[in-house]
């Protein structure tokens, strides 16, 4: 029988972990927040304003999905870092850029799945309030209402489904891309709900971070970043009877006892 580990035991395994890294761990996830942040302000810049507020949404729409796309992959050089600080494996910041250089074709397939799911999930949402001045107030919120739950569909299924895919490519490097993210929703079955409380769980923090204007993130952002890698180790070693254990990023089998 497979035995997973409460929340406040992943959390304590990635503070256990976190130390002798956080000051790398803080410089990755703020290079990576600042680059993000940094190119996509400079390109909006650059988009022209054409006078119709219906066609300059829909260029800055597919202007965000395909920098999120290409941005995305970042993301893979977090999981990097993290996975091999979790594993007591030697990281460093540069891991932010490995994604670009280890298949750079795989990282966008994945991260472009990533980034679509994203857009999908906040499209409805989006377009009511684009068209907010069209509809009367009691439609408005029935509108807003149910793309709001439309968008939650969107993320409960295809968002948690995905949200392990960067780790499985770096465990299983012989997958494609489709193959990837195929295997991450095979694993997310059944762990929905307790990806999705961990995830709530930071909320709280989130919020002070907010009301700290934005320091806390600093602390906060490495600590769920480490959190989650904790999680995939534990999706893929839960504790069992059996006393044989697999390394992921190695591998190799090795003996618990």
């Amino acid at each position: 029988m497979k035995t997973y580990k409460a929340r406040y035991e992943l959390k304590n395994a990635a503070k256990d972990k976190l130390e002798g890294n956080y000051a790398a761990a803080v410089m990755i996830c703020f290079l990576a927040s600042f680059l993000s942040g940094t190119v996509s302000m400079t390109v909006s810049l650059y988009v022209p304003y054409t006078g119709s507020a219906v066609f300059n949404a829909v260029v800055q729409s597919l202007l965000s999905l395909t920098l999120s796309g290409l941005l995305g992959v970042l993301d893979l050089g977090i999981a990097l870092f993290f996975l091999n600080a979790s594993c007591g494996r030697r990281c460093a910041v540069a891991d932010l850029f490995r994604g670009f250089r280890l298949d750079a074709k795989k990282a966008l397939t994945v991260s472009g799945a990533r980034a679509l799911v994203s857009f999908c999930s906040l499209l409805p949402l989006d377009f009511v309030l684009n068209v907010r001045s069209l509809l009367s107030g009691p439609a408005f919120a029935a509108a807003a209402a149910v793309s709001l739950l439309s968008g939650i569909g969107v993320y409960l299924y295809a968002g948690l489904g995905t949200a392990l895919s960067f780790f499985l490519m770096l465990d299983f490097p012989d997958l494609s891309g489709s193959a990837v993210l195929r295997r991450s929703f095979r694993l997310i079955r059944g762990n929905r709900m307790r990806l999705l409380l961990l995830q709530l769980s930071f909320l709280p923090m989130t919020v002070l971070c907010v009301l700290s204007l934005f320091i806390g993130f600093l602390w906060l952002t490495p600590y769920r970043n480490m959190t989650y890698a904790c999680f995939f180790l534990d999706l893929m070693n839960p504790q069992e009877i059996s006393s044989k254990t697999r390394c992921p990023l190695c591998c190799t089998t090795s003996d618990s006892r």
